[in-house]
């Protein structure tokens, strides 16, 4: 009796390729699929009993089946498979193209309908009984609920490590839906997998209806093109064998290349014993016989034919309820997920292939649409050209902004428009003078998209403007670390351009900040890396990083908050050649989750070397300006530890001398000083504290 509700995950591991060297040729990894099952067994009498009954219900079908109902002269009809790939990724190579899913698609067709170019050349012994499968995949074109598709997810997530699946599967139906095995082959293209290239499972009733009831598959066995290579492509045929009820040609076994694999057997007569291979010698002889070498149910690198038996025995299994894949190519269900459609458009989508650049750049957009297009056109709000009916138009951004991008698409009978809002963000080139201060103080919004912009890829906690902490002032940005559950998730902040153009080359850029971290226990291991950029972010090198107890090594239990000054660290970054002395030099921070608490960064500072003392922390206490932005009153308040003499004076965002605002004695405890800006004109400047040599500075922005 089928138990469809408990969760069993029978991994098959197969082709367990040493992944530094990606060679069928290479040692096989040991998998542990039969200590896996036997754990299983031993856990629960239940999953022991239903595993065991639906091994022996199938090969008694499968046993029927062949010997009374199976003729291969008779059909003439293919099986059809509805299939869904879903990416898993953090935005890294695992994040395969469409193009590459289809050339993944193609070729396990090839495969499967002997189409492939190579199937001539199998051994002379065995060439006779290569198979034509009849058996041909075609992505969904609809989900579960009905929902338009391209057979085609994408799941950010850092669950792309195996671990037997669960947060990988699970992820998948949190952000797309529930994909049930007995309606599609689900495909997770991973970039682990169990240390092999792919693991699946046998026909049963205890997954069925499951979404881990499918396919886990390396990016790079994944295909022939983008990441993939075409002499890793067979891995995902030898996996959709097994799902389909083959075993290895040696049998249910992982490990090849051993002599008592001549004592098992795969089930199918056609396919004689072996010891199982990983080198591709055409001519090898175990177990008293020449074997089957080429066959995709082996580790050898010339996979390229299935036997007629194995057809036989896939065919079995597409007509068993054992697993319900005899539900998949019903028409009913081939109605349902869509494969038996006609072309037609039911989605409008785009991308581009960069979304945040400076004035002056060129983004090239991609039409996406699915399932047909006949025409295209598309509206670029602040682009030039201002509209264009290509598919893949280019255009040019020459003013700062955030914008808007409009695609019409249509299939020559239905015509759907979708916008993407705020979707091209185009920052200033020159970017901001130096010296360049941000305390936070005047930002409202965090990311504006402008002066910072942020990545908050797995839609979890980001970074965010907070007014309950600052090492200065009232302001800094705040990552909620503390609330992060999950463990590796990386978000970032950076900055909008800095003009670093006119900065003497035999000049030091000086980079100082301060934040403000606790761990939540002494294994914390989490990591602030801090990168730039000399092409206004579309590639950074990594120039500093903290990890563990170099962040720091003090354990808050709760929530972080930095209970005062004190609390914060300082720290520099002096390695910004003058290759980087450009006028669109860029700064990103970027903190990776290894379970730590919250993390706070404030009072960020660049200038040249030339420039030093302009940022000098002097440890003064509550010296602040409001409001800030001024208008016509500057107010300033200081909080001076002792007595001494001090000066104010006021520059412009080029360090030139404006006024000075104050000079002479100030006495211990709070002062209030004050100072009309109404003539000053619109712009950014810098009030300077000195005292016994010392400056401190603070931005300002008068309106």
């Amino acid at each position: 009796m089928k138990n469809k509700n408990q969760f069993l995950k029978t991994f098959l591991l197969i082709s367990g390729f040493s992944l530094a060297n990606l060679n069928f040729a290479q040692e096989v990894h040991q998998c542990y699929a039969n200590e896996y099952m036997d754990q299983l067994r031993f856990s629960d009498p239940a999953i022991a009993f239903d595993m065991e009954q639906s091994r022996l219900e199938l090969e008694e079908w499968t046993e029927y089946y062949i010997a009374n109902e199976y003729d291969p002269q008779a059909r003439t009809a293919i099986y059809t498979i509805p299939v869904v790939f879903h990416i898993l990724h953090t935005n890294g190579p695992e994040n395969i193209s469409d193009e590459q899913v289809w050339d993944a698609v193609e070729r396990l067709n090839n495969d499967f309908n002997q189409l492939n170019a190579s199937w001539s050349t199998v051994h002379p012994s065995f060439l006779g009984i290569v198979a034509d499968v009849q058996i041909e995949f075609k992505l969904a074109r609809k989900t579960n609920t009905g929902a338009c598709t391209n057979g085609i997810t994408r799941t950010y997530t850092a669950s792309t490590h195996d671990d037997n699946g669960d947060a990988q599967v699970d992820a998948v139906n949190l952000e797309h839906g529930n994909w049930p095995g007995n309606k599609y082959l689900n495909i997770f293209v991973v970039n682990e997998a169990n240390g092999a290239a792919g693991y699946t499972t046998y026909p049963a009733n205890w997954s069925s209806t499951l979404m881990s009831n499918g396919i886990k598959i390396l990016h790079s066995y994944c295909g022939g093109l983008g990441t993939g290579n075409p002499s890793y492509a067979t891995a995902l045929s030898h996996e959709v064998g097994h799902w389909l009820n083959l075993m290895h040609v040696w049998g249910n076994s992982n490990n090849p290349e051993v002599a008592g694999n001549c004592d098992i057997d795969d089930d199918v007569t056609d396919t004689p014993n072996s010891i199982g291979w990983t080198a591709c010698n055409v001519n090898g002889i175990s177990c008293g016989s020449l074997n089957n070498v080429e066959n995709y149910m082996e580790y050898s690198g010339c996979r390229k034919m299935f036997t007629e038996g194995q057809k036989a025995r896939m065919h079995a299994a597409l007509n068993s309820n054992v697993g319900d894949r005899d539900n998949l190519w019903t028409t009913a269900n081939l109605n349902a997920t869509g494969v038996n459609l006609p072309d037609a458009l039911c989605m409008v989508s785009f991308y581009a292939d960069q979304t945040i650049i400076c004035v002056g750049e060129s983004v090239t957009f991609t039409d996406d649409s699915y399932n047909f297009v006949s025409g295209t056109n598309w509206t670029f709000e602040g682009g030039s050209p201002g509209t264009s009916p290509s598919a893949n138009p280019t255009i040019t951004y020459n003013t700062p902004g955030i914008y808007n991008v409009t695609l019409q698409a249509t299939d020559g009978s239905s015509t759907i428009t979708s916008t993407s809002v705020n979707y091209i963000i185009v920052l200033a080139n020159p970017g901001d003078p130096l010296p360049y201060h941000e305390g936070f103080e005047t930002i409202t919004t965090f990311p504006d998209n402008q002066r910072f912009t942020s990545t908050n890829e797995d839609g979890l906690e980001e970074w965010l403007l907070t007014s309950t902490a600052a090492s200065q002032g009232y302001k800094s940005v705040k990552l909620n670390n503390y609330e992060t559950t999950q463990i590796g998730t990386i978000d970032g902040f950076s900055s909008g351009p800095i003009d670093l153009s006119g900065v003497n080359p035999a000049d030091t850029i000086v980079f100082t900040f301060r934040y403000a971290f606790r761990k939540t226990s002494s294994s914390d291991n989490d990591r602030l890396r801090f990168y730039i950029s000399k092409d206004c972010g579309h590639t950074w090198v990594l120039r500093k990083s903290w990890t563990g107890t170099a962040l720091s090594t003090i354990i808050a239990t709760g929530p972080y908050l930095p209970p005062d000054e004190s609390a914060w660290y300082s720290d520099e970054v002096n390695n910004i050649n003058n290759t980087y002395f450009v006028s669109n030099f860029r700064y990103k921070f970027e903190f990776e989750n290894d379970g730590g608490n919250n993390i706070y960064i404030d009072d960020i500072n660049l200038f040249p070397a030339s420039m030093t003392g302009l940022f000098e922390d002097t440890q003064i206490s509550g010296f602040s300006v409001y409001p800030n932005p001024v208008n016509d009153i500057m107010n300033i308040e200081l909080n001076i530890a002792e007595n001494g003499d001090y000066s104010i004076t006021l520059v412009n965002a080029l360090g030139e001398f404006i006024s000075v605002i104050y000079q002479g004695e100030l006495v211990a405890g709070s002062n209030h000083l004050n100072y009309s800006t109404a003539t000053l004109p619109k712009g950014i400047y810098f009030l300077q504290l000195e005292s016994n040599g010392i400056i401190e500075t603070r931005k300002v922005v008068k309106n």
